[in-house]
């Protein structure tokens, strides 16, 4: 019975968020800057508790063309470029900002985790001119399988396999395998590698 009510819940919110997600799919050649997209993220963001997650789970599926198999995306978090990619079993905390990533399967990302699609977004080297009008570039991070990103860590390099991110960090160059990373900017403190002799005085 539980399988049946699992299945139609599903179903449910599958109708629920097809419509919007379909449309802002199929109007991507004429979303260049991804205002449409960001839009319909802010929409599926709203609804609150498991019905939220379920239309979520779907919602991303079919606007991201991406797996997000068993994705969980809580209350509030945005996403603002459609070229993300989300994996299998991927968890998202609430009230994150996920810019352009690349989440592999079984990342989770606590609540409050900017992900910032790299370090120029914004250009600043001219003064004869606003910083708002001198362009950047968006770098695809790319978040390794089973990494794992503590609350409000600001995320602006990619993250290894296995690598935990402590809370509150702010990553501004690539972590490598396996490691734990804290602080500002963020350090490698030690291994997670079974038998390891890394410790925090090597960081």
């Amino acid at each position: 019975m539980r399988r049946v009510i699992k299945r139609f819940a599903s179903a449910a919110a599958w109708v629920v968020a097809a419509p919007l997600a379909y449309v802002v799919r199929w109007v991507a050649p004429w979303d260049s800057g991804d205002e449409l997209f960001r839009g319909g993220s802010q929409v599926a963001s709203l609804l609150p508790g498991p019905v939220g997650i379920l239309v979520r789970r779907h919602y991303y599926r079919i606007a991201l063309n991406t797996p997000a198999q068993d994705v969980t995306v809580e209350f509030g978090t945005i996403f603002s470029c459609r070229g993300t990619n989300i994996g299998r079993n991927v968890y998202i905390g609430a009230y994150c900002t996920i810019g352009l990533c690349h989440l592999h399967d079984d990342v989770l990302l606590g609540s409050c985790v900017d992900v910032v699609s790299g370090k120029q977004v914004h250009f600043f080297d001219r003064t004869d001119i606003p910083i708002r009008k001198q362009g950047g570039q968006r770098l695809k991070l790319d978040i390794g399988p089973d990494a794992w990103v503590g609350n409000k860590a600001v995320l602006m390099a990619s993250v290894g396999r296995g690598t935990v991110v402590g809370a509150g960090s702010i990553v501004t160059a690539d972590c490598g395998e396996m490691g734990v990373y804290v602080g500002n900017p963020a350090r490698r403190l030690k291994s997670r590698e079974a038998g390891s002799l890394e410790s925090s005085s090597e960081a």
